[in-house]
């Protein structure tokens, strides 16, 4: 009677130094950091589509300038650094409500693994505001 009391603790325990992997490692929820005393921040939450079939990626800002125009990317490097890019990796545009909140929400063509930063910023000359770090 007391082997079925023991296989339940010893299962978990071998199951943890297998490292299995958390049930949703598909999704990824990422604080955005403000970037040279901007007051941006918020959060974006990235959802690996099935199948290697790309990324859902939702940004929450917050701290925006009421009615000024925002626009979130996605990178491949860890510090939102502006590369080479293609209009696929802006996530979305969007303006900034009387309350100081924005979203964005766009399809990434890559996967969650090859997105390591999302940035928030300013439409009108790209400055950097906010970004966060997706596999720190």
């Amino acid at each position: 009677m007391q082997r079925f009391l023991i296989l339940p603790p010893v299962l978990a325990l071998m199951l943890l130094a297998l490292g299995a992997a958390p049930a949703n490692s598909r999704h990824v929820k990422v604080a955005l950091q403000p970037v040279n005393g901007s007051g941006i921040s918020g959060f974006a939450i990235l959802e690996g589509l099935p199948h290697e079939k790309g990324t859902v990626i939702t940004v929450h800002a917050t701290g925006l300038t009421p009615g000024t125009e925002y626009l979130s990317l996605y990178y491949g490097n860890h510090t939102c650094e502006l590369e080479p890019y293609s209009s696929q990796d802006v996530i979305g545009h969007y303006v900034g409500a009387s309350d100081g909140t924005g979203n964005a929400n766009g399809r990434a063509d890559d996967d969650l693994d090859e997105i390591n930063s999302v940035s928030v910023r300013l439409a009108s000359d790209f400055s950097l505001k906010a970004c966060g770090d997706v596999h720190p």
